[in-house]
């Protein structure tokens, strides 16, 4: 029986994959969502699937069998993943067993450390990697490691550290997480009131009981280290995989890679789970509290919904990290918009530039020693780009990040409450699949028809197109979201308190909107902020591959400019300069990259903030020595002194009429003294 599931399971993921593939078909010949040519497509691409004979990959226009000449490329990009990918799980659990037994001033001087390393994009972590090797060997003439792969030589090293920095950063918070959560737990406290050693408890009980857990939330950092695949292999020049995907765009290798891609990840994690995890229903519970803490938290009281998420809003912005996160993307919106509705031109332009005695001392492009961040090759101003298209880059990735979350969390409903246990069994196992497929990828393979100008011109509007993007990009993690929620709302169900409303007769609407959504509002702020951070990175991958928001134009003259946004949103900017670093023009891209990590980094404070505020009420012991917490300490305290002042006065007041004469205001001046 799970061997037929495990087959049915894969015959999903592939069915999706050939659905997936065809898509370019909506869009050919400058059609726009042509079903008919869809499906024409998809009919060519099945006959395709079943004749070996038409397996083919397009080599310099010549046809060779795909499998022979994909089997190279994707042994080295498996290779070079897996290993970045090993390299930075057993980093993460070694860091996260040795951080347990330092001091807590020490922990978070390396959380800081770490949090920071998290919010530096995959992009700019490679270009730093190959910076520092050449810089290294100009001022040493030694070549520590090879830092791009040229001809038949491959480069493995340093790109397999590219992949393992940002999922070694993540499992290890994860990780510290869930120890932290586990060390709450009654049967810790036992073990250490009878003597065990905390080195003993969290080896022999603590790692074994978060095993599951750090299992299902490795799916999920495995998914977004494939998206960085194909950035890697285009920083490094390697010649793997993805890079075949863009050198053939047709549906039958579009379908081969992503099948060779999805096949690995689906026997490691589906085969684990039906053939491992023997215990079914601890293993759905295990994978329902990933990385959650509301299946503890008690709601108090008879108030709604909507006065306990103010409540709730009220009590994040007490926490300073919350504070700060919400400030700078705020401010940096704000100051965007007044900007592009006040500057006169928008974006200044210096063509030359000279000194006072007239000689000419800059041409373009100008460096920041005479312009402010410097200009690009035709002279606009880097910095007023940025200014301009932050608001572009920074509201459309909220909207997309909250159509994700409010579609995810309004279908979860039906879901959770509605569909029979074996129909959402089969809808977890069809996202699971999805895991396991690269989204730069497959956001490429659907969004290039559009937004890339062909040569007549785009045949859609600039609304049209903006429009597309977002449906795509939201609908691309929508499902993940469902399972998320739906998941959580099972969890909650099995609480007390909702088996109790059940049986006083509570609808399921109550049990919704006084039950379930005061325990889910603090969740729904966390999957806002990542799916925020992710929509970030897909605007960076796109921008590298010279997809942009809105559209990219394309020249296609005899000596044809180069791929130009259609605003002046950052991922275009990112895109346009690409290979500045390599020619010394840093300053056309690292200001953008850094400015996408500000962003990045005051989300994730934001979702700090609210996790801190989520562990406070379930008793996990989080530090809150925050000036803001000392200034409402200070005003308590006024507070209770002015009562005090007031309640002896009231004292006074009344003894003076029973006694009366100076001597009781001397009294009464002596009092206030002394308090």
């Amino acid at each position: 029986m799970r061997f037929i599931k495990f087959f049915a399971y894969y015959v999903f993921g592939i069915v999706g994959i050939l659905l997936v593939s065809t898509t370019p078909a909506l869009f050919r010949q400058g059609a726009f969502l042509d079903l008919g040519n869809y499906i024409k497509e998809l009919n060519q691409l099945l006959a395709s699937v079943v004749n070996p004979g038409e397996w083919t990959y397009l080599f310099k226009g010549r046809p060779v069998p795909i499998l022979e000449y994909l089997w190279d490329p994707y042994q080295y990009s498996m290779t070079v993943f897996f290993g970045g990918i090993l390299l930075g799980f057993v980093l993460a659990f070694a860091g996260a067993f040795f951080t347990v037994f330092l001091p807590k001033w020490l922990r978070s001087v390396v959380d800081r450390i770490l949090g920071l390393l998290e919010s530096v994009p995959d992009l700019l972590l490679a270009f730093s990697l190959q910076l520092f090797i050449v810089w290294f060997y100009k001022q040493t003439e030694i070549l520590l490691i090879s830092f791009a792969s040229l001809g038949q030589e491959k480069v493995y090293l340093l790109p397999m550290f590219a992949i393992a920095v940002l999922p070694m950063v993540t499992m290890y918070k994860i990780i510290l997480a869930l120890i932290e959560e586990e060390w709450t737990k009654s049967y810790i406290q036992m073990a250490r009131g009878k003597g065990l050693e905390k080195a003993a408890i969290l080896c022999v009980h603590t790692l074994r009981n978060i095993g599951k857990s750090t299992f299902y939330h490795s799916k999920i950092i495995v998914w977004g280290a494939l998206s960085s695949l194909l950035i890697i292999e285009y920083i490094f020049n390697m010649n793997g995989i993805t890079t075949a995907f863009l050198d053939d765009f047709r549906p039958i290798v579009s379908s081969f890679i992503l099948l060779m891609l999805f096949t690995p990840f689906y026997i490691i994690y589906q085969g684990t789970e039906l053939f491992l995890f023997k215990d079914e229903k601890k293993s759905e519970e295990v994978a329902t509290r990933m990385n959650s803490f509301v299946g503890a938290v008690s709601f108090k009281g008879g108030r709604g919904w909507l006065s306990h998420a103010l409540s709730e809003i009220g009590a994040h912005f007490k926490n300073i990290k919350f504070l700060l996160g919400f400030t700078v993307i705020t401010g940096a919106i704000i100051i965007s918009i007044a900007y592009t509705m006040t500057a006169e031109p928008l974006i200044d332009q210096h063509r030359l530039i000279y000194d006072d005695e007239g000689t000419l001392v800059s041409s373009m492009p100008h460096t920041p020693e005479y312009v402010f961040l410097g200009t690009d090759a035709l002279g606009f101003s880097v910095f007023d780009q940025i200014i301009v298209g932050a608001k572009y880059t920074i509201i459309f990735g909220l909207v997309i990040a909250f159509l994700r979350m409010g579609i995810g969390f309004l279908l979860a409903i039906p879901y959770a409450f509605f569909l029979p246990k074996r129909v959402q069994l089969v809808f977890e196992k069809f996202v699971d699949s999805m895991h396991f497929l690269p989204m730069t990828i497959i956001a490429f393979l659907l969004l290039k028809p559009v937004l890339w100008m062909p040569p007549g011109g785009f045949t859609t509007t600039e609304i049209e197109r903006i429009l597309y993007q977002g449906i795509i990009l939201t609908l691309l993690a929508v499902p993940l979201v469902i399972t998320l929620f739906g998941n959580e709302m099972k969890l909650i169900m099995k609480e007390e308190f909702v088996t109790s409303t059940k049986v006083l007769g509570g609808s399921s609407v109550h049990l919704l909107w006084k039950h379930l959504m005061p325990h889910l509002s603090a969740r729904m702020g966390i999957i806002f902020g990542q799916q925020f951070i992710q929509t970030l990175l897909i605007f960076i991958h796109l921008g590298v591959f010279d997809i942009y928001f809105g559209g990219t134009k394309v020249s296609y003259d005899f000596v044809a400019d180069p791929p130009t946004s259609t605003t002046y949103e950052w991922s275009g900017m990112i895109g346009a300069a690409k290979d500045s670093l390599m020619t010394g023009r840093w300053w056309l891209i690292i200001p953008t990259l850094l400015c996408f990590m500000a962003i990045i980094v005051s989300m994730q404070l934001i979702i700090q903030g609210i996790k801190e505020v989520q562990q406070r009420r379930v008793g996990v012991p989080v530090e809150q020595n925050t000036w803001l917490k000392r200034v409402f300490r200070r005003k308590e305290t006024h507070r209770e002194k002015d009562d005090s002042l007031k309640e002896a006065d009231f004292v006074f007041v009344q003894s003076s009429k029973q006694t009366g004469g100076s001597d009781s205001r001397d009294d009464h001046r002596d009092r206030r003294k002394f308090i």
